[in-house]
């Protein structure tokens, strides 16, 4: 079996595979003050509870766009699986090219979800990634990655705009009206956060598949903000929960660690 980690801002994404098949799939909340044997021991009670014993994990991967927690997080994948981790980043071998000024500045978790969209959808391609920001990137016919763009994500707008005002309100995003006329503060909010958002991807996306090479591209959406901000838009969205842990599996295979 196969441990894929994803550390992102908000949450470490956790998937176990059995060869192809996701047999677990998990979620820790990030807290930088937690140690690496915390992070086991939380690591080690999800693998019980999902009937995994830690004999079984022969590989891991990681990717992390937070660097005050990789080693933390590495170091709790070694504890638990006493395995080798193969970490995303400069030197890993994606399958596809990148076009943009630095190359290593390219994130674990983009990288995994351009691999796995390419394996499963193919070129040409727009990925969403909405989760604490939305990433919008465009791969051309020749799997190129040429770059992106970055958006504030949804829930985090939403958290500041109540913050930073004295009388707005805190909202649901998932409720009230679906309307582009908000006739109260809560619905305006919803109005501006969500539909403003669906805009915001429709009109990358439209320059996107303008540019050469992006004629008849997919598009396909990840990220726990996914489905609130693609409803909402004018095209078809193909929704992947699994795309980055399925792309770090993807990665894994095309790097596997002689043994």
């Amino acid at each position: 079996m196969l441990l894929a980690v994803d550390v992102g801002n908000s949450n470490i994404s956790l998937g176990i595979f059995q060869n192809s098949i996701l047999r677990m799939k998990a979620k820790i909340s990030v807290k930088t003050r937690r140690s690496a044997d915390e992070y086991a021991a939380v690591l080690y009670d999800l693998m019980r509870m999902n009937h995994i014993a830690r004999e079984e994990i022969k590989g891991c991967i990681l990717a992390s766009v937070v660097p005050e927690l990789t080693g933390l997080v590495e170091d709790a994948a070694r504890i638990v699986t006493g395995t080798q981790v193969l970490r995303v980043g400069p030197g890993i071998r994606t399958g596809f090219r990148i076009r943009i000024d630095d190359p290593s500045q390219l994130g674990g978790d983009l990288a995994a979800d351009t691999l796995a969209a390419l394996t499963e959808y193919g070129a040409p391609l727009v990925v969403i990634d909405a989760g604490t920001v939305t990433t919008i990137i465009a791969v051309d016919r020749n799997r190129t990655y040429l770059g992106g763009c970055i958006l504030p994500g949804i829930r985090p707008s939403a958290m500041l705009l109540k913050e930073a005002t004295a009388l707005l309100p805190s909202i649901e995003l998932g409720s009230g009206e679906d309307a582009c006329l908000g006739r109260n503060s809560a619905d305006a909010m919803r109005c501006g956060l969500l539909l403003g958002s669906a805009m915001m991807v429709d009109g990358f996306i439209n320059r996107y598949t303008a540019l050469p090479g992006m004629t008849g591209a997919k598009y396909v959406a990840t990220g726990g903000s996914a489905p609130l901000v693609t409803a909402r838009c004018q095209r078809k969205i193909a929704q992947d929960p699994e795309l980055t842990l399925k792309g770090l599996r993807y990665l894994y295979e095309a790097n596997r660690p002689k043994r």
